[in-house]
């Protein structure tokens, strides 16, 4: 993984805790912004753990290029809870939202879960996530969350993809997911996959944000 902040001593120490873990390999470090898309392109890591703010670029900004070259997964690691700067790492691309201040084993977890294609928002940013999707659907950025989705085809889809796309409106992992309506973390995979092609959306964010534009499951906080 890439990891992105221009504070030394917690990038560094970042580093050595996860390195710590045996679970995860740091192969890049970034100053800023601009470093962050440069090293993104040139090592291509599996996740990149985003700071929002940062010189020459900020995380956000940063973030929003390095989505629209590449399909790296992004999450942003930050002090600020915010609506404001949720939505608009949400807007950029990222698929999760961690605090400085979790635990580690809460990070590790968030890395995992966005490397395997998950979102992560942890449950104390869950209300804050969930108020700002009706207002993303409405804001077009660069094509990225068009606030009207053509050829989505609604009507195909079953009741349990409808089961499976409430448990991403609801910040459920696959493994979660799977637990929770008694099916294989596979057969969870491949409902994902199924609602993506059939909501003509890219990722599981923009799936979220229409079935709740559109009322095809509910906000639960």
């Amino acid at each position: 993984m890439l990891i992105a902040d221009d504070h030394s001593l917690l990038r560094k120490g970042l580093v050595q805790l996860l390195d710590m873990t045996d679970q995860i390999k740091v192969v890049g470090q970034a100053l800023d912004g601009q470093e962050a898309v440069r090293l993104a392109e040139q090592l291509q890591p599996d996740v990149i753990l985003m700071d929002i703010n940062m010189p020459k670029l900020n995380g956000i900004e940063a973030t929003r290029q390095i989505c629209a070259k590449n399909k790296i997964p992004i999450l942003a690691l930050t002090i600020h809870d915010q609506e404001e700067y949720i939505a608009e790492m949400i807007r950029a691309g990222a698929q999760g939202y961690i605090l400085k201040d979790s635990e580690l084993s809460n990070l590790v977890q968030a890395i995992k879960r966005v490397a395997e294609g998950d979102s992560f928002y942890p449950a104390s940013l869950m209300e804050k996530v969930m108020t700002k999707f009706h207002e993303l659907v409405k804001q077009q950025h660069a094509g990225t969350y068009p606030a009207v989705i053509q050829d989505a085809d609604v009507q195909s889809l079953t009741r349990r993809e409808l089961e499976v796309l409430q448990c991403i409106v609801d910040g459920m992992s696959n493994k979660e997911c799977a637990e929770h309506l008694y099916i294989s973390e596979k057969t969870v995979k491949n409902h994902v996959t199924s609602l993506l092609r059939k909501l003509n959306v890219e990722d599981r964010t923009q799936a979220a944000v229409y079935a709740v534009q559109n009322g095809l499951v509910k906000v639960r906080a």
